[in-house]
Formats: C-alpha cells, structure tokens, sequence
C-alpha cells in the first residue's frame, strides 16, 4: 500500500513539472551541458559513501566489522530508501548488521538513529549558513523553523547525555527495569534485553572522541553534496555557491518525508523551486535536477551491487 501511495505521489510530481517544460529548450540545456562538471560531481558524491561510511563505523563502536560490511549495508540501505518510503532502508541495514557477532539489531538501530540526528544537527547549521548569506525564501521559513526546534532538541538530548554523570545513567537503567516490571516474567526478559541493546547505542554520545569524529565526517558528508550541487549547476552555466548550498537545505527537508519513489518528480520540483530564487531558467533548473538527481541516484546504486559482489566472495573464501 506505501508503495502504491508513493507511486502515485513521484506521477504527481512528474505531472507538475512535465506540464510547463519546452523540450526544445531542455534538449538545448542538455546538448550544451559541460559534463567534466558533472563528473566532478559523481566524485564528490563517491566520496561521500565512504564518509558515511566511516562515521558510521564511529557510532558503532565498540563493535569490530569490516569496513566492507559496513559498506554493504549502508548502501543497500541507501538503495532501498531511493525506492522505498519511509527510510524502510534503515531498518533492513540494521538487520544485515544485527546479525554479526557481538552485535544485535536494537543496537545498530541505536546508531543509525543517532546518525539521523547528526544529520539534523547538519541541516540546521546548512539552514544557518543560508541565512547569512541570504534572505530565506517566505516557503521555506516555516520548514526551516521546525529543522530548527528538532535540532534544538538533540543538541539538548545529546548534551544530557553526553555530560551526565555515569550515577543518572544507572538510575536511567533501573527506570527501564521498573517501567516493564508489570510484565510477565518471560516477556518482561525479552522487553529488558532489546531495550537495553538500544540504549547500549548511546555510549557514542559519551566518548569524546566519537563526538569530534562524528560531527567531523557529518560536516564533510554536507560539504561534498553542496560541492556536487554547485559541480552539476555549473555544467548548466550557473555559478552560484549560495544556490547550491540552498539546495541542499531544500532538499535535506524536502524529499525527508513525503512517500515518493526515488524522490522522483519531488527531487526536480524542488530544484525547480530553489532555483527560481535565482532566476535560473525553468527548463535550465529541470535539466539540473534531472542530472543532479542521477548524480545523487546512480553510484551508489552501483556501488551497492559492487560491493554485494565482493563481500559475498569474502564471505564464501573465509567460510570454513
């Protein structure tokens, strides 16, 4: 039923921006395209599989994998939210992890959430650099707000977290146990042990280390999307650094929640959108969000496929 919800909201989204495009006009944007800008911006989109990659790697210590598990689980997950709604991608990357040894599922659920929320921590500071640079369109006030208040939060939960002396986590611990002490005895095991894998997660929030790391490789993830933002707008003939970092806040928010396939016509309009603001041609603006959208989509999609290959011939040559 998702699927079929986001079927139909990517045709509505193709319907609105198909509706008002000059082919003639989009195939002169394409033919004319300088496309050495439009590999830079494949390498700048590479390069941030591994810096995810890696910050992941971060928030699952103390647990050891291979970097190439990691990496196969991080992009199928990837993979699976291009085509599925609702992040359904995060929750099968936490069960392919789940499954190592010294691992579970509830605690690498754990790390992705704390991963989304270095994520939203970005986003605000991406918001914020906007602002300094420039007005905020009146749509995105409103959105931006709210990125704001969730953001807020976190750095409020992180900060309980990570300067609470080790006595409040203890008595955190205790609460569990006594919030499902009305359970049956077996039921009440089974609830305890998942719940404290979950909260095993948040040791990451109280190594030092792992902080700097980790907001280390979130700003870096950022930064190279903006970069292949900016790449794949200059291929078009636009050189504007503040749109590209505009249109990382836009679709950071935009393309978060609705259910759509592979952000299909959502991806564009908001393309479409952010770079009105600037005065970019409609049927320049598709053709970026076009390119820019199989920029973001295809490497690692093929990475994905690659890196399948490869770990399961690691796994087949290391099984007894």
């Amino acid at each position: 039923m998702l699927i079929i919800f986001g079927v139909i909201i990517s045709a509505i989204g193709v319907w609105l921006v198909a509706r008002d495009v000059d082919r003639d006009q989009l195939a002169h944007a394409i033919s004319t395209a300088d496309y050495s800008w439009v590999i830079a911006g494949i390498l700048a989109i590479i390069m941030t599989i591994f810096t995810r990659m890696w910050r992941w790697a971060v928030l699952l210590r103390p647990i050891a994998l291979r970097a190439l598990t990691i990496l196969t689980a991080l992009l199928t997950g990837q993979v699976i939210n291009f085509v599925l709604p609702f992040r359904a991608g995060d929750i099968v990357r936490s069960a392919m992890l789940g499954r190592a040894p010294h691992s579970s599922f509830e605690r690498v659920l754990g790390s992705v959430a704390i991963e989304k929320a270095w994520d939203w921590i970005t986003l605000t500071i991406i918001v914020l650099i906007v602002t300094l640079v420039m007005p905020l369109p009146d749509w995105l006030i409103g959105p931006a707000r709210m990125v704001s208040i969730i953001a807020a939060l976190v750095l409020i939960g992180f900060g309980a977290i990570a300067f609470s002396p080790s006595s409040v986590a203890a008595s955190g611990s205790r609460l569990i146990d006594r919030s499902v002490g009305w359970l049956p005895e077996s039921w009440r095991r089974f609830v305890l042990e998942r719940l404290h894998r979950l909260t095993d997660s948040l040791t990451a929030l109280r190594r030092r280390e792992s902080i700097g790391l980790t907001a280390l490789w979130s700003i870096l993830t950022w930064t190279l999307g903006i970069a292949a933002n900016y790449a794949v707008m200059r291929a078009f003939g636009v050189d504007a650094w503040r749109a590209a970092i505009l249109l990382m806040a836009v679709l950071m928010i935009g393309v978060t929640l609705p259910p759509s396939i592979a952000a299909i016509g959502l991806f564009e309009g908001l393309t479409i959108l952010t770079l009105n603001v600037f005065g970019v041609p409609y049927n320049t603006a598709l053709a970026i969000g076009v390119t820019l959208h199989l920029v973001i989509f295809v490497p690692p999609v093929i990475a994905a496929g690659l890196s399948v290959i490869i770990n399961g011939h690691i796994n087949a040559t290391l099984s007894p």
